[in-house]
């Protein structure tokens, strides 16, 4: 099933808490991007104890775009509304042993990757993770063009592997959506689409319709 998952890039708890506030009932799934300014040069809010603490929180998928995500995923493991862990194939970690570690605590581990990196990296764990996130461009900041590389990407690995959920981040909107759906993405990331419109909620209402 096609999913529309709004993405949250913030630097302060204030915007964090409204973009929250505009989509509050709306989606089934908001992602976190996490950034700590050594993975990629940009970094981002997020405070495990704020998200612990929420009221009537929606679900959320975290998306760790930072050096050591074992640090990262070791405080968040006790949150249930933490539904999915989405962490960089790129990034210093015991890959497996991560995963094993999510499905202990019932999570979902996902899997990210850039367009400039091998995707060799990832054939070992095709069958462990429940998610691979393909990367539209080098991430760090939202709004960034779309790599024609990662459509390419995406095509080649869902031809292979046509059991394997394919996410997408960067780049997502009105105009890309289309193509990414014949290119397998069934979930949608997006940002800078959302929040930089004039009505966000309405243009995430859009956007989801159409993935239908």
């Amino acid at each position: 099933m096609n999913q529309l998952i709004p993405a949250i890039l913030v630097q302060d708890k204030e915007t964090f808490d409204h973009h929250i506030d505009v989509l509050r009932g709306e989606f089934d799934m908001i992602q976190i991007d996490v950034m700590d300014g050594a993975f990629v040069p940009n970094r981002s809010w997020f405070d495990a104890n704020v998200i612990r603490s929420m009221k009537s929180p929606p679900n959320f998928e975290l998306h760790l775009m930072v050096m050591n995500p074992a640090q990262i995923i070791d405080t968040v493991l006790d949150i249930p509304h933490i539904k999915r862990i989405i962490w960089h194939i790129e990034a210093t970690a015991n890959h497996p042993g991560l995963i094993a570690t999510c499905h202990k605590n019932k999570k979902e581990a996902g899997l990210a990757i850039n367009p400039s990196t091998p995707r060799s990296m990832l054939s070992a764990l095709y069958d462990d993770v429940d998610e691979l996130l393909l990367m539209g461009s080098e991430p760090g900041f939202s709004g960034r063009k779309l790599d024609p590389r990662a459509v390419t990407r995406a095509t080649r690995i869902h031809e292979e592997q046509p059991t394997l959920v394919l996410g997408f981040d960067i780049s997502v909107n009105e105009e890309t959506i289309p193509m990414l759906r014949s290119a397998g993405i069934s979930r949608f990331c997006s940002a800078s689409a959302i929040f930089n419109a004039k009505d966000p909620l309405e243009e995430a209402k859009h956007l989801r319709n159409l993935l239908s």
